[in-house]
């Protein structure tokens, strides 16, 4: 069996991308006339039969005074754009932390991208045209909220082609790192979350102009893994369910990853303050007078120097984000107008920080819960510690770590979304290693690959995946059939993929465990 976590995931896959089978470049490619730009298929797809429309522009470039501010609408472009525009000309500013292999492992280096980055593809079969109405895919990256982009990790193609009904698929940028997510609480001038903002603002840029490419605003499916689940997770509770109504109808939400930031302000103060440092600034507007390139390393510094899964990424912010998303689902604060979604995780999520037992000590488990939970008092640490009781050393205290970390950053995560609606489903994959991130690659199956040790499952995956946008259920794939989570009876129902089986279990995380971190939350 060969190790595909979220580093070989992120690695491994890193160069793959849209349009990789047989693609065509004609200038007889058709052209959607959006307002603001005539945007032309940038080429046609022979061998899957659609066209892909490359780095449509969402919003304004994010430079100059707009730097660390909400995104704004796109300008005007004159001429027709074909968005033939490298995936280093488009990539938002990342770096790789070296716990995730940066430098000589990865084949770009471990800082890239450019600060003029909000763009997004659109994949149309050629079959499509403006009035059919077609249901939506839109897919959101993750890569712990410091890497990725709408090209990297998975090739679409075949998810595109596997299903019974045509469908369209868009992917976006969102800003990564300190361009999105630096949120220092006692600055007015630095919009908080913008990655977040962001990511609304390409799901509104779908329910407005999609129906230009022959789709419909009423039939939209987000999906998004890790950090990518995290962005659909807050955007379903954001502002406490209040304000504007979703921009889609249907989520499907894979390992969505939150760390407890709740009333950490002086860690994001220090951040802050570090990446000034970092820029030889010692204000704003030093920051926003800065070159690109100063920032781009200042952002790489900071990642480099923290070296922490979770380094950045959404902070409650008492507005977009009013409290911890576990909370809010738990006080029914939060969009109840979505239809249904898919809630999923991999058997061992803990893998993340504690891939081996050689990753822990045994003051492991204690310095993780004060690391996030110093201001729980005595009787919480107390239920922690009874939840989650030492066993002796060597492996137990690995599996303690691992399942402790995993519950309170992931594995809560997808319980709480799963309860929280009445028709709702569920499902955990368990094809060995099961780390965090190997499901990426049944996700975007494209045929034989070492990622993939059962392509029955990756096949029966991916229909479950098109059935549910197009049909708005799984259903039934290969005489396999997806329950209901079961929330009326409470049954807890979920699927379990193995690497010899799919079968209906009771969802191993519906324990008093996922309740408890809802209390234990409110001290992060």
């Amino acid at each position: 069996m060969i190790r595909i976590g979220l580093k070989e995931t992120l690695l491994s896959l890193l160069l793959i991308g849209g349009g990789s089978c047989a693609a065509l470049y004609t200038s007889s490619l058709p052209i959607i006339d959006l307002g603001y730009v005539k945007q032309q298929a940038t080429e046609y797809n022979q061998t899957y039969d659609f066209y892909h429309f490359r780095n449509i522009r969402y919003a304004a470039p994010p430079l100059g005074e707009l730097r660390f501010r909400k995104p704004k609408p796109p300008l005007p472009q004159a001429g027709i754009q074909n968005g033939d525009i490298s995936f280093l000309e488009s990539a938002c500013h990342q770096a790789v932390p070296p716990s995730l292999g940066s430098g000589t492992t990865n084949p770009l280096g471990d800082n890239f991208g450019v600060e003029d980055c909000l763009y997004l593809d659109v994949y149309v079969p050629a079959s499509v045209k403006p009035g059919d109405d077609v249901p939506v895919l839109i897919w959101i990256y993750g890569g712990g909220y410091v890497l990725g982009s709408k090209e990297l990790l998975g090739d679409p193609a075949r998810l595109i082609q596997s299903s019974d009904e045509p469908m369209i698929y868009v992917s976006f940028n969102y800003r990564l790192g300190a361009f999105g997510w630096l949120s220092p609480p006692n600055v007015t001038d630095i919009d908080a979350n913008i990655g977040l903002h962001d990511s609304r603002a390409a799901m509104e840029w779908v329910e407005k102009y999609i129906s230009k490419f022959g789709g419909d605003k009423d039939k939209v499916t987000v999906m998004g893994v890790s950090a990518g689940g995290g962005v659909i997770m807050n955007t379903i509770t954001s502002n406490g369910g209040e304000g504007k109504k979703l921009p889609f109808q249907q989520a499907i939400v894979q390992s969505a990853g939150f760390y407890p930031k709740r009333t950490h302000y002086a860690y994001r103060n220090a951040q802050y303050d570090e990446f000034k440092e970092f820029a030889n600034c010692t204000t704003l507007k030093c920051l926003r007078d800065a070159p690109t390139e100063v920032l781009r390393k200042a952002n790489r510094d900071v990642i480099i120097a923290t070296d922490e899964i979770g380094a950045f990424g959404p902070a409650v912010d008492g507005n977009y984000v009013p409290d911890i998303p576990m909370r809010l689902l738990a006080q029914g604060k939060y969009h109840h107008e979505l239809k249904s979604l898919i809630s999923s995780s991999v058997g061992f999520e803990g893998s993340l920080p504690f891939p081996t037992p050689d990753t822990v000590t045994e003051g492991t488990f204690d310095s993780l819960f004060n690391r996030y939970y110093s201001l729980a008092p005595e009787a919480l640490k107390q239920q922690t510690l009874a939840l989650y009781p030492y066993q002796g050393p060597g492996i137990p205290e690995w599996l303690r770590a691992s399942d402790f970390w995993g519950d309170t950053f992931i594995n809560c995560n997808q319980v709480w979304l799963a309860k929280s609606f009445q028709k709702s489903y569920r499902y955990v994959f368990n094809i060995p290693p099961a780390f965090h991130g190997q499901d990426i690659a049944y996700t975007f199956y494209t045929g034989p690959s070492p990622a993939v040790a059962n392509e029955t499952a990756a096949i029966i995956h991916q229909k479950f995946i098109t059935n549910y946008v197009t049909r708005g259920e799984p259903g039934c794939a290969m005489g396999v059939c997806f329950p209901d989570y079961g929330n009326y009876g409470g049954s807890a129902n979920a699927l379990s993929m193995n690497v010899t089986e799919i079968k209906v279990v009771k969802d191993p995380w519906a324990t008093e465990r996922c309740d408890f971190q809802v209390d234990l939350t409110e001290y992060s």
